[in-house]
């Protein structure tokens, strides 16, 4: 029986769906034993409590002596990987330990938080979590090629629901979308989207997720007269109710936004929804035009899509039993298992290696500058924050400057640029 330790910052969101369904498929497997170390203490303690219900050992630990001495006993680590801050000061303050190293990136790495080529070399063994990964815009040839040969990819799958498809009758004609309300990830043009077919009798737009952001969006819809049609049901622990009394899956994401499988997108599908994506990114890896859902590029084609679906349920049905069937036959937890326990054969042929990641940076803000896009890395240069940033960077979270300096704050440089981002009125400039 191998020993498998995963590490990871915290169990929230699509991260803690995952690593709770897929740690819960292994223990029903009974083969390789598989404990969890936590570097924070969970904010939300759904996922986190659901692993003590299965038998899964889940702990936090913040000592370094003892996080060194967990992974010198395992056969493998696994590094749950998104650039959080936390992850970061603990890989720094880590002293060269043996280990047989796996990480799984739940990040793109395409735009921010960006994989420098260098990183992907130093775990013995790394996993994407997109096909969209191995076409980094930022990459040259070369390191696409050296990608390809050399990292995995395996879909963070969460478990989902083996029960048909439920929907439950309503008036009207509802749009949903379900996930981070911030326009890090929801498309900065949302509203604008959304109002092109507002005309659409009895259409109202139904957002899930954290409400952090509804302020700004309904700003953002009143120019368009579209506050009345929006409707916002924050945090919720049973998203497939909310599934149940949706028309249509709605997922317009940010062009550089930074996710991977998109369990929500997946959940919708296995939900029986039609879904209207963008054709970019992880995206257009989940989704196949025309047959498990619609891929559009431009407002004009989502006003399309949506008046087609409107108008024709009988292609919404279609679609829908499409997606399901899409999500049966690729994407399961016990596949994702299968996925990680071959990657887990190859790395066990492997001698245990110090793990050494100093060369991400010498110092916290060099470690940030260093997961920039190359051109905002040089627009970063000699410590000058350039004028236009990403949504992302100038928020509180999402591995932003401002969260940087929260977990170093002795650097004084990431303490200025947080500052400076506030002071120009931060995510809401």
């Amino acid at each position: 029986m191998r020993e498998i330790l995963h590490i990871t910052t915290h169990m929230g969101g699509g991260v803690g769906k995952v690593l709770s369904g897929l740690l819960a498929a292994f223990a029903a497997e009974g083969g390789d034993r598989h404990e969890l170390l936590l570097l924070e203490e969970p904010e939300k303690r759904n996922f986190f409590d659901l692993l003590a219900e299965v038998g899964v050992a889940a702990h936090v630990e913040q000592d370094a002596a003892k996080i060194a001495e967990a992974m010198a006993r395992a056969d493998i680590v696994q590094l749950e990987w998104w650039h959080h801050p936390r992850m970061v000061r603990f890989l720094l303050e880590l002293s060269p330990v043996p280990a047989r190293l796996v990480l799984w990136a739940h990040v793109s790495g395409a735009f921010y938080p960006w994989l420098p080529p260098a990183f992907l070399r130093m775990p013995q063994h790394f996993v994407f979590t997109s096909a969209y990964s191995y076409e980094n815009p930022f990459w040259d040839a070369a390191q696409r090629t050296w990608a390809k040969e050399h990292a995995a990819m395996v879909n963070s799958v969460g478990d989902f629901p083996a029960e048909e498809p439920r929907h439950e009758a309503h008036t009207g004609f509802s749009i949903g979308y379900v996930g981070t309300l911030s326009y890090a990830k929801l498309h900065p043009d949302f509203c604008a989207f959304c109002a092109r077919v507002r005309d659409i009798p009895g259409i109202s737009f139904h957002l899930v997720g954290d409400a952090e952001n509804e302020a700004r969006i309904r700003c953002d819809a009143e120019p368009f007269g579209l506050s009345a049609q929006l409707s916002f049901a924050g945090y919720v622990t049973d998203v497939a109710a909310e599934f149940r009394r949706m028309d249509v899956f709605a997922y317009l994401l940010n062009p550089q936004h930074f996710g991977t499988t998109e369990n929500v997108l997946l959940e919708a599908m296995n939900a029986g929804l039609p879904v209207v994506a963008l054709d970019q990114c992880a995206e257009k890896h989940l989704v196949r035009h025309g047959e498990t859902g619609l891929l559009v590029c431009t407002p004009e084609e989502f006003e399309q899509a949506l008046r087609r679906l409107y108008a024709h349920p009988e292609e919404r049905a279609r679609l829908g039993r499409n997606a399901r069937r899409f999500i049966e036959e690729h994407f399961s937890v016990q596949q994702t298992a299968a996925k990680l326990e071959a990657v887990y054969d190859e790395v066990m042929e492997e001698e245990k290696a110090a793990c050494d990641f100093s060369s991400m940076g010498k110092s916290p803000h060099e470690v940030f500058v260093n997961f920039l896009p190359p051109p905002l890395q040089a627009a970063f240069a000699h410590g000058k924050m350039p004028q236009e940033l990403p949504e992302i960077l100038r928020g509180e979270s999402k591995s932003s400057a401002a969260h940087f300096a929260r977990l170093f704050p002795g650097d004084a440089q990431l303490r200025g640029w947080a500052q400076e981002i506030r002071q120009r009125g931060g995510e809401d400039a």
